[in-house]
């Protein structure tokens, strides 16, 4: 997974500084400067009343929109309509999984490896998951 490759890189001189190297496996965005592009504020305030965390399952209003572009992309002319009921918004890839393998019965689970890491982590978590590793 990413932990293994960047180890890897880094062994061979690897170090995100580095404009020679590009971290590819962590979905990690160009976060500096574009040449070329105007200056871009990098200022946050946020009110420490605002730091707080949310609720399990996201802030209503977050899981409202996605319904609604759910609905807008797929379910346009269906009867049935997702709503904040059907959205669960998650801080990050392992707290989704744990929370998808929580609510699951005994059931066979397949993954690709090498693949996100969190997938063999969260699968041995749970005794009645079965994880069926397939490589590519």
């Amino acid at each position: 997974g990413v932990i293994y490759a960047t180890t890897r890189a880094a062994v061979r001189g690897y170090h995100a500084e580095d404009p020679e190297w590009a971290n590819m496996g962590q979905g990690a965005p160009e976060t500096g400067p574009i040449e070329g592009a105007p200056p871009r504020n990098f200022d946050l305030h946020i009110s420490p009343d605002e730091i707080e965390y949310a609720p399990n399952t996201g802030i209503l209003e977050l899981r409202e929109k996605v319904a609604t572009y759910y609905n807008h992309l797929y379910r346009q002319g269906k009867s049935s309509q997702y709503t904040a009921a059907n959205v669960c918004i998650v801080p990050g890839g392992r707290a989704g999984i744990t929370r998808i393998m929580a609510v699951m019965g005994s059931t066979q689970v397949g993954y690709f490896n090498p693949d996100y890491t969190a997938y063999e982590q969260a699968l041995g978590l749970f005794q009645r998951i079965t994880p069926s590793v397939y490589l590519h």
